[in-house]
């Protein structure tokens, strides 16, 4: 196997009120990519409140890769885990969580540590917050996301049985 390298410099850096826009665009290419099955005119409701989601709120944040000349590479958002899947509800109870969300990194640049280096941002980000898990959820069809998460130390809770996304939900302590 031959391994590719990154022939400019990039940093990773805690997305800005500056940089929504330009991130939005980003999440929103890649989205389109790997979902190909979701409307590509409807906007998830924290990318139509970004600033509120993840910029104004303090125990959350999006850290991105960027190339000097502004270029996103890859992507990772950190908000306090909402409960929202009841079936979850057991691991989660009474145990300060976060969710690992949209975690994107550009087809060009798969495979070159950039995920991993915006999941230590991430990691760093929720052990100063005081998180104690984190959790976020994945699906089969997602190229490498299951064994990417399981080496970083999450380990599955549930996989739910459905014909489309097949859910794979996924914690790990911090």
């Amino acid at each position: 196997m031959i391994e590719m390298k990154i022939q400019q410099p990039y940093t990773i850096k805690k997305v800005q009120e500056s940089d929504i826009s330009q991130i939005i665009e980003f999440m929103m290419r890649i989205r389109k990519e790997i979902f190909p099955m979701l409307s590509e005119d409807q906007i998830p409701p924290d990318l139509i409140h970004f600033d509120q989601h993840y910029i104004q709120r303090e125990n959350s944040a999006v850290y991105a890769a960027f190339f000097e000349d502004g270029t996103v590479l890859g992507t990772i958002g950190i908000c306090p885990y909402d409960g929202r899947f009841g079936q979850l509800q057991q691991f989660y109870k009474q145990i300060p969580t976060a969710e690992i969300v949209k975690c994107y990194i550009d087809s060009k640049y798969r495979r070159l540590g950039i995920g991993t280096l915006l999941f230590n941002k991430a990691l760093c980000f929720c052990g100063y917050m005081g998180y104690q898990k984190l959790y976020l959820h994945t699906h089969p069809f997602l190229p490498g996301a299951i064994p990417f998460w399981k080496a970083k130390g999450f380990e599955e809770r549930l996989a739910e049985d459905d014909p489309v996304w097949n859910t794979v939900h996924m914690d790990r302590k911090i």
